[in-house]
């Protein structure tokens, strides 16, 4: 396996490889052996109350990754909660206790869409907080298209993500032997190389009182070099808001879905929670946003009216338009 200096790229939605192709990213999370008291799932000071899974998704999204695959085991209901249902992909491992890591990894990649064409894997334990590591490998793997696996590297120790092509997914899960992901990796026939970052982070673990600690400490230091950015939710109300972000979400998921209790559980909220979400709305605008039918052979089935339509267009319209007046007078005063 080579070893590669890092070649720096701008931050970008999709890597351009230089033949007018633009490649799609998706990320693999490993959540499967995490239990509701994990480390991952603990709220953080030194990320503004957010934890280490949240922190991993978001970054990973900013780094370009346009889906998420999350494998989860027994509390795979609490993440659907706690990372919300905004392109991710959640698949089970309802035998999570009696099998290894890898056996998650081939669930998880084996359900990224073909369009994909770079992976990231990792497990939810690995805290991915430095967005410009994320965004040299996939600059890489655009300026080598000969390397179908990219390991990064700090001071010569190896660490996560892994970033693979999708053309090595096949051939890594063929793989048979006893060492897991690392085997399949080792085994693997293809072009593989190692970036050297300067990023400590990759490879700290949290579950580990002393890493964890490492982690508080580097974490503090990667915050802080994030500037400071002006944030905003759009709230419809009369008084009391009745129509925010999670219910537009909703009435998105119902019309991609066709159905509202498949949209609830993409959210993972309750189906009483969302229905009455709904209601509210409705009684407050004073016109229906869904239309349900019953039974039949398809079973039941949900579609946006008109009037949801179009409170949709305006309520994106508006969020787009504050989001854009904020920010240029955030940057007038904090600037």
């Amino acid at each position: 396996m080579s070893s590669i200096p890092p070649r720096p790229v701008p931050g970008r939605q999709r890597i351009d490889d230089g033949d007018d192709m633009m490649m799609r990213i998706a990320a693999v999370i490993v959540a499967a052996g995490m239990g509701l008291r994990h480390t991952s799932l603990r709220p953080l000071p030194v990320l503004a109350g957010s934890t280490v899974i949240k922190s991993t998704t978001d970054n990973l999204r900013l780094a370009g990754a346009e889906l998420l695959v999350v494998v989860g085991g027994r509390i795979l209901d609490a993440l659907k909660r706690h990372l919300g249902a905004k392109n991710i992909l959640y698949i089970s491992n309802s035998a999570a206790r009696q099998t290894d890591m890898f056996y998650s990894a081939r669930c998880g990649l084996g359900a990224v869409p073909n369009e994909y064409d770079l992976i990231f894997f990792l497990p939810s334990d690995i805290p991915v907080l430095n967005v410009d590591s994320l965004q040299q490998m996939a600059g890489h793997m655009a300026a080598h298209p000969e390397c179908d696996i990219l390991q990064p590297c700090c001071k010569g120790r190896r660490g996560h993500p892994v970033l693979l092509r999708r053309t090595a997914i096949e051939q890594l899960l063929a793989y048979r032997g006893e060492q897991g992901l690392r085997g399949a990796i080792e085994s693997y026939s293809g072009e593989k190389h190692l970036l050297e970052l300067a990023d400590p982070g990759l490879y700290l673990d949290v579950d580990k009182a002393e890493d964890f600690r490492a982690f508080c400490r580097y974490a503090q230091q990667v915050v802080l070099q994030i500037p400071v950015s002006c944030q905003t939710e759009i709230q419809l109300g009369r008084g009391k808001p009745f129509f925010t972000s999670m219910v537009a979400e909703l009435l998105r998921q119902t019309d991609a879905k066709h159905s509202l209790s498949t949209a609830c559980a993409a959210l993972g909220i309750s189906y009483s929670k969302g229905w009455k979400s709904i209601r509210i709305a409705e009684t407050q605008l004073g016109y229906s946003l869904l239309v349900s039918s019953r039974g039949g052979m398809g079973g039941g089935h949900s579609s946006l009216t008109d009037e949801a339509h179009e409170l949709l267009r305006r309520y994106d319209a508006l969020a787009e338009e504050i989001a854009r007046f904020s920010t240029e007078r955030f940057n007038a005063y904090f600037g």
